[in-house]
């Protein structure tokens, strides 16, 4: 079983892919070679790279990172709506799979610099249908109800990432689960099991992060991914351990759910392998 890590980063060298002048932090660097060397013991040879704020829609450390991958990795990138063909057509070309695009209140805190606002979705999303390639949505599943119609009416799959990004404190009674559950529902959403330390206040054993996980698993296994979120790259706070993250996945996860979200799923998703 060749298992896919759907949702890690890959920042620097500095000197040569440089950062977004309006971050608001500054990572350390992470390679793709660090990554295999972390990943690699829990069994993962294949991974999607996922653009960071940090560089905006400047890809070009995402581009790097997949020709170094060789065919082991695909990619999600960042373009503003008035992108031009032929560097959405460089970007399929290269492997990259879909678009990252954020949606946040008013004021919070976790709005980084960098990110693509989702309105940009609905200018680009005649011309990620002609490439198949998906929208991968940074936002909080309280907000969804909002933007459910911008969604649907883009017509692509549309892969949510962290679980939703709802503080697990809240457990799975907040007002975002009913449209998330709908979304899933319709058979185009789809959900990363990834971000734990973004979610949770209970490191390292993330606890309270279980009921969101046991209800995505017991309701829609089949339209889950999971995702170390390696190196974790964060403004603040003590930066998890991956392979306590991996082990949380592994402890929480029935064994007959494992392949279809760490393998088959990824598989027909990103179109790997």
């Amino acid at each position: 079983m060749v298992s896919v890590d759907c949702h890690f980063h890959v920042i620097g060298p500095a000197a040569r892919f440089p950062f977004h002048p309006g971050r608001r932090y500054t990572p350390p660097e992470a390679s793709v070679a660090a990554w295999r060397q972390t990943l690699a013991p829990l069994g993962f040879t294949h991974g999607v790279v996922v653009q960071p704020s940090v560089y905006g829609t400047d890809n070009r450390a995402l581009l790097a990172a997949l020709t170094e991958g060789a065919g082991e990795l695909v990619g999600i990138g960042a373009t503003s709506g008035n992108v031009s063909d032929d560097e959405l057509d460089a970007l399929s070309n290269a492997g990259v799979r879909g678009l990252r695009f954020a949606h946040f209140e008013p004021g919070d805190a976790r709005a980084l610099p960098g990110f693509v606002p989702v309105s940009e979705l609905r200018e680009l999303a005649p011309r990620l249908r002609e490439r198949n390639l998906h929208a991968d949505l940074f936002t909080d599943a309280r907000l969804l109800s909002g933007i459910a119609p911008l969604l649907r009416d883009a017509r692509v799959p549309v892969v949510i990432d962290h679980m939703g990004r709802t503080p697990s404190a809240l457990g799975i009674a907040h007002t975002g689960i009913a449209q998330l559950k709908e979304l899933l529902a319709e058979g185009w959403c789809w959900v990363k099991l990834s971000g734990l330390a973004n979610v949770s206040a209970q490191a390292p054993t993330y606890d309270d992060a279980r009921p969101m996980h046991d209800w995505l698993v017991d309701n829609f296994s089949d339209r889950l991914v999971w995702g170390s979120d390696w190196p974790h790259t964060r403004p603040q706070g003590k930066q998890p351990v991956t392979s306590d993250v991996y082990e949380r996945f592994v402890a929480w996860t029935p064994q007959g759910e494992r392949r279809a979200i760490l393998v088959d799923n990824p598989r027909r998703l990103y179109r790997i392998g």
